[in-house]
C-alpha cells in the first residue's frame, strides 16, 4: 500500500483538527499552551519529593523488575535535551563513572537476587558514546549481576556512531551483551532543523546507521521522531515521516517537542529566534502522522508509540504504563529515576555529587517520596490512561474503591470536555482530544497535597535556567503560565 500524499494527509489532519475545540479547553484549563505542556514522567513529581532513606527502597521489592542504566556522555549539547549529561569527557572520567556504576549496582545485590528482569534500558546522554572497550566493560559487569537472557534489552544509539571505523564492532559487542532492541534518535530528516538542534548528525548518517543495523541482522529497531521543532513546516514534517518509512522502519516513537527553561530551545521560543508551530499546527502534525501510519498498517500503543501490526510493542513501555505499580523500575547512574517498594525517587542529578556519594559507599538517592494509597491510585490512573486505558473492575479490585466514585469530579470535567470515554466493556480511556491534551488530563489528577508541595519547592528556586530541580522535574505542574511570564523566566 502506498503512503498517503502530502495533500491527502494534510486535508485529513486539518479536518480532524476541527474536532479539538481549543477555545473551550483553554477556558476550562484543559489545554496547556506549548511552552507549558509536559508529560507526567513520575508521580509524585520531583518538586513534590523530599529526603528519603535509601534503605526504604529495599523493603518491598517486586518479584519482577525493570532496569535503567544512565550513560550521561555526549559529543554535543542537543538544544532540546534536559537529561543529565556531560559533553566530551576524558576517557578517565568515563572509566571512573563505569566503576561507580558497578559499585552502585552492588548496593542492591541481596535485595534484587532472584528477581526476574523483564526489561533493561540503556539511555542517556548517548550510550553509544562509549568506546568498544567501555561497552564490553559495561555489559560484562551488568551480566555478572543480572540475567538478561529473557529480558527485552534496549540500547539508545546516536546516528553519528556510523562515522566511527569500529561502528560494526560496537554493534556486535552490544548484540553479544544481550541487546535485542535498538532505539535511534533521529528527530527529523531536515538538515536545517538538525543543525538548529545541534544534533551532530545529518540525514546520511541516519541512512547509513539503519543500513548497518539491517546488515547485522537487527530486527527490533525503533526511531524517535519529533514535531513542533524550530523552523519545521507541515511539509518538512511529512517528508521526515515518509523518508523514514522509505527506509523500512517498522517502529516509531512520535512525540511533540517539550520545553524546559533550562534548555536552549526554550530560550529560542521565548525570544522569537526561530519559527515554532503553534497549538493548532502541532495538532495538525499529530493527525498527519496518525493518518499516514494508520493507512500503512501501523497500530498505536502507549501514547506516542507506533508499530507495524505484525510487530509487538516495546515491553518496557507497556510495563511502564500498564503494570499498575506491581513492577519496580530500578535505576543506576546519575539522574536516573525509579519506582521501588512503593517509593518514587531520583538519583543525584549532578555527576560530581553522584560520583562522590557512590565512591563513599552510599546509594546516591537525591530525593524521593513514599507513595500513599491516594498517590498510587492517581499514578495508576495517569499512566494507564496513556496506554491501554483503565479497566474499571480491576481498579476497584485492587484499590477497594470505584474510579467513578473516587474521581467523580475529575471524570465529570473530562467527560463534559470530551477528553475521556468509557467503553461498553468498562475501560476508561482517552479520546483523540484527550491524547493530544494528556498533560492537562494528568494534571487534573494531581492531589492538592502534591500541588502544594510542588508550589512550595518551585517557589524556592532562584534561577530556573540553572536549577537542577527545574531541569529534572518532568511534570506539567508549576510551569510558566502566560507567555509574558515565560519570557520573563527565560531571559
Amino acid at each position: 500500500m502506498n503512503a498517503p500524499s502530502y495533500s491527502e494527509a494534510l486535508e485529513f489532519a486539518i479536518d480532524r483538527s476541527y474536532e479539538i475545540n481549543l477555545d473551550m479547553l483553554r477556558s476550562r484549563n484543559l489545554h496547556l499552551d506549548t511552552h507549558n505542556d509536559y508529560l507526567v514522567g513520575t508521580y509524585p513529581p520531583l518538586k513534590a519529593m523530599g529526603d528519603l532513606n535509601a534503605e526504604r527502597l529495599l523493603t518491598q521489592v517486586a518479584s519482577s523488575i525493570d532496569l535503567y542504566f544512565h550513560i550521561p556522555f555526549c559529543n554535543q549539547y542537543c538544544s532540546f535535551c534536559h537529561f543529565a549529561k556531560e559533553i566530551n569527557p576524558s576517557s578517565e572520567r568515563v572509566e571512573r563513572y563505569l566503576v561507580a556504576l558497578n559499585k552502585e549496582m552492588s548496593w542492591s545485590d541481596a535485595a534484587l537476587a532472584g528477581r526476574d528482569v523483564e526489561t533493561a534500558f540503556f539511555g542517556g546522554g548517548t550510550p553509544s558514546f562509549l568506546t568498544n572497550h567501555q561497552l564490553k566493560t559495561l555489559f560484562d559487569m551488568t551480566n555478572q549481576r543480572f540475567d538478561l537472557s529473557r529480558a527485552e534489552v534496549s540500547f539508545e544509539l546516536h546516528p553519528s556512531l556510523v562515522k566511527h571505523a569500529d561502528a560494526a564492532d560496537r554493534i556486535s559487542t552490544l548484540l553479544r551483551g544481550g541487546v535485542n532492541r535498538f532505539v535511534l534518535g533521529v528527530q527529523s530528516l531536515d538538515w536545517s532543523i538538525l543543525r538548529i538542534l545541534n544534533r551532530g548528525h545529518g540525514v546520511e548518517e541516519v541512512i547509513q546507521t539503519v543500513k548497518l543495523l539491517n546488515e547485522m541482522g537487527v530486527e527490533n529497531l525503533s526511531l524517535d521522531l519529533m514535531y513542533g521543532l524550530p523552523q519545521q513546516t507541515l511539509r518538512s514534517w511529512y517528508d521526515s515521516i515518509i523518508g523514514l518509512l522509505d527506509m523500512g522502519i517498522e517502529k516509531f516513537n512520535v512525540f511533540p517537542l517539550m520545553f524546559k527553561s533550562t534548555d536552549p530551545v526554550a530560550r529560542h521560543l521565548a525570544r522569537g529566534r526561530y519559527q515554532f508551530a503553534g497549538a493548532k499546527e502541532r495538532i495538525i502534525m499529530h493527525f498527519m502522522a496518525e493518518h499516514i501510519l494508520t493507512k500503512l498498517g501501523y497500530r498505536h500503543g502507549p501514547i506516542f508509540y507506533w508499530t507495524k501490526r505484525s510487530q509487538p510493542h516495546s515491553v518496557q513501555q507497556r510495563r511502564k504504563y500498564d503494570s499498575w505499580n506491581d513492577n519496580n523500575l530500578v535505576p543506576f547512574g546519575v539522574g536516573g529515576f525509579g519506582y521501588m517498594s512503593q517509593c518514587q525517587f531520583y538519583n543525584e542529578a549532578d555527576l560530581d555529587r553522584y560520583l562522590s556519594r557512590v565512591e563513599a559507599g552510599e546509594k546516591p538517592v537525591w530525593r524521593g517520596v513514599v507513595l500513599s494509597q491516594d498517590d498510587l491510585m492517581r499514578r495508576t490512573l495517569m499512566f494507564a490512561l496513556r496506554s491501554s486505558g483503565v479497566l474499571l473492575s480491576r481498579f476497584e479490585r485492587e484499590f477497594g474503591v470505584s474510579v467513578e466514585e473516587y474521581f467523580c469530579r475529575e471524570l465529570e470535567i473530562l467527560r463534559e470536555a470530551g477528553l475521556v470515554c468509557i467503553s461498553n466493556d468498562g475501560v476508561l480511556s482517552l479520546t483523540a482530544a484527550g491524547n493530544i491534551n494528556s498533560g492537562a488530563v494528568s494534571l487534573l489528577f494531581f492531589s492538592d497535597n502534591v500541588l502544594e508541595r510542588v508550589a512550595y519547592n518551585d517557589g524556592r528556586i532562584t534561577d530556573k535556567r540553572t536549577d537542577l530541580l527545574e531541569k529534572h522535574d518532568y511534570s506539567p505542574a508549576a510551569r510558566y503560565g502566560s507567555s509574558a511570564e515565560m519570557q520573563a523566566v527565560f531571559r
